[in-house]
């Protein structure tokens, strides 16, 4: 693989904002690409008044023009900052927080798009007298002005619930999961969109539910489908896959990795597009290489799925752990390591692309932050719409944290 670095110099329009977000800047490109591709144009987006410690690029999420980036730790309670992209550049055009905003709550922890309303998971917020019961925020754009619409929690909150550690929207219906209790059994909750209300329908558990499982560490939805991954079924990990069904909802399919082995985190993160779907298992260990991290390729094939491909960077080391996020978009698949080493900087973090080749998915690039230094871990989260991503690097500057636009196709 190459190295590819080389200045670009971009004109950009700054605007100042009442909210004090900072403009996004055009930095240098930094990708390895496979086969000798051109650079691609990195742009970190940066918020003016963001706070130390923040972990600005916890989640991510970006749809269309939008973008918004978490930081659990902004503010004490979290906050979420809002870009649109006018031309070259990524214009900051607000700042979400919590309307009962308490310290801790991790507004942020998640964070999903759709068109004008934005989706926001507060993992350990205050219900009423019930710490760290969860809960989910919605905002909608109203001529220009986000304004906080509605706060959704569970249908039986209790203490340590976790309700909103992830969450997934497509349409009108959303997804958000919970620890469910103490025992880490996890559960899944589905709400319909209806009017300005968003209305509880179903509670999902996996069939073969025990104590320690954590199904619901990551979703993905798209259609009628619900996957949901469950990193420690049977101490390997595991998928479940839900269709609608009528009003409600059906477990199709509990997909298990073929070599799966204790704590290899199967089902940490998945992504759903078209077709395919995407499942990591970021601490697997491919050609024993510990903790390098894997991701796993299927079909969607009625009601179960085809085994398409295991992907491992090309470049593994120990450690790394890819697979830590996933996004799909078209014929590519972005995975992130937010652990790989580079050059002498220890947890520096990196992206690989992967590109369909008619059966296959080949490995076209490495990409890293132009900026980048150790303890970053650039790639901790991600998401991708159209021919652009966005990641985050939730420690860098010391913690404050960091996020990135990136080309999808360098």
């Amino acid at each position: 693989m190459t190295s590819i670095k080389k200045e670009l110099s971009i004109v950009i329009l700054v605007v100042f904002l009442a909210a004090g977000v900072g403009i996004a800047s055009a930095d240098r490109p930094a990708v390895t690409a496979a086969g000798g591709q051109g650079p691609c144009t990195e742009f970190r987006l940066t918020p003016g008044e963001v706070g130390p410690d923040a972990e600005y690029g916890r989640s991510v999420a970006i749809d269309g023009d939008l973008v918004a980036v978490g930081a659990v730790e902004d503010d004490a309670g979290g906050a979420v900052y809002l870009y649109r992209r006018q031309g070259m550049a990524y214009v900051p055009v607000a700042k979400l927080v919590a309307p009962d905003a308490t310290s801790g709550a991790e507004f942020g922890r998640s964070v999903a798009i759709k068109g004008n309303t934005v989706i926001v998971g507060a993992r350990f917020a205050r219900v009423g007298d019930l710490e760290r019961a969860g809960a989910v925020y919605i905002f909608k754009n109203n001529r220009g002005s986000w304004q906080f619409e509605e706060k959704i929690s569970s249908p039986e909150p209790a203490d340590e619930d976790n309700f909103g550690r992830a969450l997934a929207v497509w349409g009108n219906t959303l997804v958000v999961t919970a620890r469910k209790d103490a025992a880490e059994t996890g559960a899944a909750y589905v709400f319909v969109n209806r009017g300005k209300r968003w209305i509880y329908t179903a509670e999902l558990m996996a069939g073969d539910a025990a104590e320690g499982d954590y199904f619901g560490q990551s979703v993905a939805l798209q259609g009628d489908i619900i996957a949901i991954g469950a990193r420690n079924t049977d101490e390997a990990g595991g998928l479940y896959l839900f269709r609608r069904s009528g009003d409600g909802w059906r477990e199709i399919a509990r997909v298990t990795p073929p070599d799966g082995r204790r704590n290899d985190q199967y089902g940490f993160t998945v992504a759903i597009a078209g077709d395919t779907i995407a499942v990591s298992a970021r601490r697997a260990d491919p050609d024993t290489i510990k903790d390098a991290g894997e991701v796993y390729v299927y079909s969607l094939t009625g009601d179960g799925v085809r085994p398409v491909a295991r992907l491992t960077a090309g470049d593994a080391s120990a450690g790394d752990e890819f697979g830590q996020s996933i996004a799909i978009a078209g014929d590519t698949i972005a995975v992130g390591a937010w652990k790989a080493d580079i050059g002498e900087n220890d947890d520096q973090g990196a992206i690989y692309l992967f590109r369909r080749a008619g059966t296959r998915w080949i490995e076209t690039a490495k990409i890293t932050a132009s900026d980048g230094a150790a303890g970053d871990e650039f790639g901790y989260s991600l998401a991708a719409f159209g021919n652009r991503m966005v990641t985050g690097a939730h420690f860098a500057d010391q913690m404050t944290g960091a996020a990135y636009v990136l080309p999808l196709k360098p």
